[in-house]
């Protein structure tokens, strides 16, 4: 069993993303999955040209050298595949939306009508790895994800089963708070820290994560009012720091 993520956050290893990724995979070991995290930050990943020779000249293959062909085959190789990053802008980043992009050789050229009127390209391969979502807001509320969650159900209509987790974490910067800080916080961390873990093996195990685990994973950490006050606060002090 292998349980592979692809981290799109330009904070890498230092990211909310990572640390949210790490407790997930630390579960799914536990369920006995190999695990590997890649940094999308860390590769050589050039735009989609939009050539089409993948399509034509040489189907299958991209004309692009560099990073991409071997993430490509490392995703396929896997059992699940998570895509992890923040919000920017109110979607995914940039790292995350290109390497996305780069997996059109595994689509065929001619076009097809879905029973609901939307129109989709027949994938190239027989086997697709089963898929997970972990995105974190520095923002309260919800709102920030609406794109995002368009995008998981646009993911889904390529089958009822295809996507296994979808984790949408707010007040993401709140992670890093420890409890001689924020007693009451720390402990709503510490829970949703472990649904994480949980979520991991739970996935691996039955490959299915339970409603009880998912409803965890989306616990309020903190009032809106209460985070708002402490993310100005925290900028106030570094533009004060700025002089």
């Amino acid at each position: 069993m292998k349980v592979t993520v692809f981290n799109g956050s330009p904070r890498g290893r230092k990211s909310n993303s990572h640390l949210m990724v790490e407790l997930l995979m630390k579960g799914a070991r536990e369920a006995g999955a190999e695990t590997e995290e890649v940094f999308l930050i860390e590769k050589d990943i050039k735009y989609c040209r939009g050539c089409f020779a993948c399509w034509v000249k040489t189907p299958g293959i991209c004309a692009i050298k560099d990073d991409m062909p071997a993430l490509i085959d490392l995703c396929l190789e896997s059992d699940y595949m998570g895509m992890a990053g923040p919000v920017y802008n109110m979607y995914m980043t940039g790292l995350l939306k290109n390497f996305s992009d780069r997996f059109l050789p595994l689509a065929t050229p001619h076009i097809h009508r879905n029973d609901d009127g939307s129109f989709y390209h027949k994938g190239r391969v027989k086997r697709f790895p089963r898929q997970f979502f972990i995105f974190n807001s520095g923002f309260p509320g919800g709102h920030n994800f609406e794109l995002l969650e368009h995008f998981v159900e646009i993911v889904k209509r390529g089958g009822a089963n295809r996507v296994v987790l979808e984790i949408y974490r707010n007040c993401g910067e709140a992670l890093g708070i420890v409890e001689d800080e924020e007693p009451a916080v720390a402990r709503r961390i510490n829970d949703f820290r472990e649904a994480l873990r949980k979520a991991g093996h739970e996935m691996v195990a039955s490959d299915k994560v339970r409603p009880e685990t998912v409803a965890q994973l989306h616990i309020e950490l903190m009032s809106d009012e209460e985070y708002m006050a402490g993310a100005n606060r925290h900028w106030d002090q570094a533009l004060q720091d700025l002089g």
